[in-house]
This record gives structure tokens, sequence and C-alpha cells, in this order.
């Protein structure tokens, strides 16, 4: 056997012995995870969670912010920032809800899993939480139950500490992020407010079912809007997206596709395609929009220079709630059903929403995507200084 054959032989057997190695320890390793997996108390983990969501939505309405503590591994900087994110929501909707005259009477969410994994801390947890707010307005002599959703996926990494599962991350999408940035962490209660309220609220009550008539099908519209919101206890499915259309969630959001969906789908408002603006179908969903159908700049220009719809006003919370001689409830009291409000970040739109009803006070409420939301107060999430709201109503 020449020098070459040997040589090619024990490469050879080299190779056979690595992949013999790799291939029992793979087995191995799956092995070991199943018996992880089996092993794992799944009932006990999603028990804890429900706990945990629970006093989270608890403490909305008790602001007892100290209540939290124990829910949450602070001995590492992810646990910390997960409880302090925690925090500033609650004191953002706080300040929000009191401003406005409202008081929040009850916040529950329910919870349903994606997935649970065993990991080398604990358990990661896959899950969508479901929220309900209810509220009302304090200046009523016999106040109204309002109720509002919000659907938020959320990556959940849980560790043990004397027994009990606690939170070491909880990553998600936040419909509340942008105006939590003026917020401190710290676990204060929250001291009673005696200052009066920032804006004054008229009630402006409004007919929730007119009779709309045009080539754009209002109610259709409104219809498709709540089938697909995302929101179970709202929509009475299970449906968070239409799989005729792609979905954009996590690929530089959904909000714009679903607003297009609703304007144009044959289901829906039952706008006419054109040039700039459609969708291509696909054999087995997913189907794709053109720029203007999924980007919110190109979408909001394409409506008012297409003539498909007009600018009623681009303007601040203030400019836009501010009353004027025709209007008590300030301009933004011109909004239809059907009707769409651009929300935009300086001078850039960052997220389109479409209005879906009115509160017991007529204050505008609407449905969007990426974050789902169902019949949610129209400026709620929307804090910093930097925010401007583009009215637009749909011809």
């Amino acid at each position: 056997m020449n020098k070459r054959k040997k040589l090619i032989l024990i490469i050879t057997l080299c190779i056979s012995i690595t992949y013999l190695f790799l291939y029992n320890n793979n087995k191995t390793y799956v092995y070991t995870s199943l018996q992880e997996e089996n092993s794992l108390d799944k009932d006990s983990v999603k028990n804890s969670l429900e706990e945990i969501y629970k006093k989270r939505c608890e403490a909305f309405t008790s602001l007892d912010l100290k209540s939290l503590n124990d829910y949450f591994n602070t001995s590492h900087k992810y646990g910390e920032w997960a409880l302090a994110h925690e925090i500033k929501r609650i004191k953002y909707l706080n300040d929000w809800s009191y401003n406005r005259g409202i008081k929040f009477t009850n916040v529950a969410s329910s919870l349903k899993y994606r997935k649970i994994s065993p990991t080398k801390r604990g358990v990661r947890v896959s899950l969508d939480e479901i929220y309900k707010f209810d509220y009302e307005y304090k200046s009523d002599e016999t106040p109204t139950k309002n109720s509002f959703g919000v659907s938020i996926q959320h990556t959940v990494d849980l560790i043990k500490k004397d027994d009990r599962w606690i939170i070491f991350t909880d990553w998600y999408t936040d419909c509340f992020e942008d105006a939590l940035k003026s917020y401190s962490a710290d676990t204060d209660s929250l001291d009673k407010q005696t200052s009066p309220p920032k804006y004054n609220i008229n009630s402006c009550s409004r007919n929730h079912e007119p009779n709309y008539e045009g080539k754009y099908n209002r109610i259709k519209a409104i219809e498709y809007a709540d089938k697909y919101c995302g929101i179970p206890w709202a929509s009475g499915n299970d449906l968070r997206h239409n799989k005729k259309y792609k979905n954009f969630t996590g690929a530089g959001g959904d909000c714009t596709n679903y607003v297009s969906q609703v304007l144009g789908d044959k289901e829906a408002g039952g706008l006419p395609f054109d040039g700039a603006w459609y969708c291509r179908y696909h054999k087995y969903g997913g189907g794709e929009g053109s720029k203007a159908w999924v980007n919110a700049d190109a979408l909001r220009n394409y409506l008012i220079y297409s003539g498909k719809g007009n600018l009623i006003k681009r303007g601040s919370f203030e400019d836009l709630i501010k009353p004027t001689d025709n209007h008590a409830c300030g301009v933004i009291e011109k909004l239809e059903l059907g009707d769409m409000i651009c929300y935009a970040l300086g001078s850039n739109i960052d997220h389109f929403a479409v209005v879906t009803g009115w509160d017991s006070h007529g204050y505008p409420l609407v449905n969007s995507h990426t974050t789902n939301r169902y019949r949610v107060p129209w400026d709620l999430g929307w804090g910093d200084k930097n925010i401007f709201f583009h009215l637009i109503h749909i011809k």
C-alpha cells in the first residue's frame, strides 16, 4: 500500500470516528433535553406566571408598586429592568387617566401559552397576554363602564428562588413604551393626586352606528377591523391576522398593512386598488402589498394626494382637543368611523390606527396592529413631547 492510500485511509477513519462521536453526543443531548422537558412541571410554571401577571394587573388600580418586588430577580440587571418597566407603565397610566378625569376600575389579563421549555437557568415561556382595561369617568353621576383591549407577545425567562418561580427577564413590545421616557422606576407608592386634571375632556356624545353611504363601506371596515383585532374576548375568535395577507409583525410592523386591509379588502372598506396602492394575492395566502400599502409615510401621502382622503388637521394632543366655536371637543370631533389617525415622531410617520368607535364621553377609540389594540383611547401610549397626530378623513 503506497503512502497516498495510507493517508486516505487514516483520514477516512478519523472522519468516521468523529462522525460517530458527534452523532452519539447529539443523541445524548437530545435525550437529555427531552428528559428535562418531560420532567418540567409546566402546570407549576403556568400557575406562577398567572399569579405574577395578576399582581401586575392589580397594581394598575391599587398603585401598590412595592408589591411587585417579590416577583422579579432584582439581583440581576435584567430583572431590575423588567421591574422598572412595569413601574413606569403603572405611573404613566395613572397620570394619563387622572389628567382626563378617568378612573380605571379593573385591569385583568389572560395568558395564551405558545411554548414552555427548560433553560440552563430555569425555564423560558413564550406567551400572549390579552388585557382588558375597564374605566369610567369620575364626573358622571351614573358612571358607564368603558372597556378596551391590548394583546402583547412576551418571551419570559423564569428562575427559581426560595422554591418559587420569579422573573429573570420579560421581553415584549409595549404599546405604552413611547410615553415612559420621563418616568422614574422608584417603588414608592404613588400619592393620591389633588391637583385639577390637566385636560378638560368634554362629553361629546356620538351616534355609534350611523348609516354611511359611498364607495368606502365604513360599517364593513369596522367589522373587519374588529374581526382581525387580535383580542379574542372582543372579536369572539382567535384570528390575530387574516392569512390572506403577509404578517409584518417582527418585520417592520404590521400597523399599515392592517389599516390598508381595513380600507381595501372586499370584506372590509372596499376601496379600489390602483397602480400605487394595491396587494398581490398568492394562492396559499401571504399576499404582499405595494410600498403605499405597507409603509406608514407612503400610505399617509397616498391617501391625501390620491384624493381618497383629506387631512383634517396635524397637531399635538393639546391642539386637537382644544374646543372651537363649532366643536366643543376640539377638531378631533370631526373624525368619523373608519377614518385614520397617523402617529408621527417629529416629521416621521411611525404608526397608523383606524377609528372604530367612541367611549361614553365621545372620546375616539382606535384599533391597530403590531401590538394589537381593540377600541383603545386614541392617544393612549403616545406621551412624548415630539408626538404629532395626523387626522385623515376617508372620502
